[in-house]
């Protein structure tokens, strides 16, 4: 059986509602076993007496997450801004058109701009705008159709796997402390945003990158009902 980022055909195969719940049964196994796994990496740290939980924050811990800002911002960053602009750096430009490429190359700056939002001066705001132009145009004109079109033919499937292992990685810098001690536990905890990324993945290729979006937006709804609650 080939492994969900494989599965870049099924549209051709299968219908939107089998896709859809294959995607959602996938993310269901995957989110349980990666907690589990996240489960016994603590096991493991508490059993030499540390716990690793105590030693960084992640921003992923609605505790953690109350301290980045207002309630308003926490909570439109979890469950618009990060969706949206996640999705368009990571997985947007999986169609290989250029304009939407060069989009998902401005949406870096932005997704910087969203995030100091709350510090930056009309100055730094106007830099980062042009930031946002300047890659975008850069992209756009500086490439061309032909060329992504070759790059999909020979890489489509690299870039895939590409973005989900980055989409995993990114979220490293979630973390507020970094010691080579940590690292298994940093990566358990990785695990569960690559695992996440690869059922939106799943979504994007075979159903358009807005079905991505809302299960980016249906995987962080877990957090923002915790940080209600909280």
């Amino acid at each position: 059986m080939k492994f969900i980022l494989s599965r870049t055909d099924d549209r051709k195969n299968h219908s939107k509602k089998w896709i859809l719940g294959y995607g959602l049964l996938f993310w269901l196994i995957s989110r349980i076993f990666a907690m589990l796994l996240l489960m016994g990496c603590n096991a493991v740290y508490n059993a030499f007496g540390v716990n690793p939980e105590s030693l960084t924050n992640f921003a992923g811990n609605p505790e953690t997450a109350r301290n980045l800002g207002s309630a308003i911002y926490v909570m439109l960053t979890i469950g618009i801004a990060a969706p949206l602009l996640e999705e368009c750096i990571f997985r947007l430009g999986l169609s290989f058109k250029r304009w939407q490429i060069a989009l998902a190359g401005a949406s870096i700056p932005a997704y910087i701009l969203w995030q100091h939002i709350q510090s930056v001066n009309v100055t730094g705001a106007a830099l980062y705008i042009a930031a946002i132009a300047g890659v975008f145009a850069g992209l756009y004109f500086l490439t061309s159709d032909s060329f992504w079109t070759s790059q999909k033919r020979n890489l489509y499937h690299l870039y895939i796997w590409l973005s989900a292992i980055a989409f995993g990685l990114i979220h490293l810098i979630a973390f507020s402390q970094y010691d080579l001690m940590l690292i298994p536990y940093m990566l358990c905890v990785i695990n569960v945003p690559f695992l996440a990324g690869c059922a939106i993945t799943y979504y994007r290729v075979n159903l358009g990158f807005w079905w991505g979006v809302a299960l980016h937006i249906f995987n962080n709804l877990p957090g923002i009902i915790m940080l209600l609650l909280v």
